[in-house]
């Protein structure tokens, strides 16, 4: 946090080819910092590379108009779950980076659709973050010579001429997920050795290796062993609301087997945040 006690003030875009709804609202918001999401490389982009030339021209315009710092941020800004992960990441980063003390400013006005999605998603999951939109007030190109562009063949069919299948958006609910049964996922995926599920036991020893278990059971008459009391705990605090968020199955042919879902995969790919044990810290 400043000395000062004034907040900074983050701003975070996806760029692909308006300009002027990137850079108009860094100069609104007076931005501390700015990231700026853009194409992975220009190997992704195939005839798409020229907007290469956009972001270049907003860096042109932000680094004389603006005073802030200009992070660019790439990643396949086309793939909803890459683009998702990385807005987390920026958030997570800036928050730390001042302790909570920043106010963070998404915008949803421009970029890629998968990039949209994702903004408005991390808006609804964690409040602190502002969402905000910018309408057009006037344009570049006349409105009849932009129809004249998307129109082939006498036809108006817009600028695509062809697209793949439709991939249906996956979600995550309202909240962010609590990082603990994410570790627990990214545990499950671990072990998993050929399509195998692995045992409460295999996963409650790898939570505890990790340092990720915090569970001490209690010392009573009952005749419940401490490794049964702990399998009891397991299930109602992690497998029990994995199951109903439908990140993970049972295992049909095992008992208290269970597996990872497309969708419990996609959470570790989006959420999972790494771990750091005592072998990580060694090196």
């Amino acid at each position: 946090m400043e000395l000062s006690g004034k907040k900074d003030r983050v701003v975070l875009c996806c760029l692909t080819t308006e300009v002027v709804k990137v850079v108009e609202p860094i100069r609104f918001y007076e931005a501390t910092r700015t990231h700026i999401i853009t194409h992975q490389s220009l190997e992704d982009l195939g005839p798409d590379r020229k907007c290469y030339e956009f972001l270049n021209e907003a860096r042109s315009r932000i680094e004389s108009e603006c005073n802030t710092e200009l992070i660019i941020d790439q990643t396949n800004i086309l793939d909803y779950q890459d683009v998702l992960r990385t807005i987390i990441g920026i958030v997570a980063e800036e928050k730390a980076r001042s302790d909570d003390f920043v106010d963070i400013f998404i915008n949803v006005s421009s970029g890629s659709a998968d990039y949209k999605v994702s903004a408005m998603l991390v808006a609804m999951q964690q409040p602190d973050v502002i969402a905000f939109t910018v309408k057009t007030k006037s344009r570049n190109i006349d409105l009849e010579k932009a129809f004249e562009a998307i129109t082939f063949n006498g036809k108006s069919v817009g600028i695509t001429s062809e697209i793949y299948d439709p991939v249906m958006v996956m979600t995550f609910g309202s909240e962010m997920p609590e990082d603990k049964l994410v570790d627990c996922l990214a545990v499950i995926s671990e072990l998993k050795e050929d399509d195998k599920s692995p045992s409460f036991g295999d996963i409650i020893d790898k939570l505890k290796e990790y340092g990720i278990w915090d569970y001490s059971p209690e010392a009573s008459k009952t005749r419940t062993d401490d490794s049964q009391k702990e399998r009891m705990y397991f299930r109602r605090n992690f497998i029990d609301p994995l199951v109903s968020k439908g990140w993970i199955i049972e295992d049909l042919n095992k008992r208290n087997k269970y597996l990872l879902t497309k969708k419990g995969e996609a959470v570790i790919k989006i959420y999972y945040k790494g771990r750091t044990d005592s072998r990580d810290e060694e090196h």
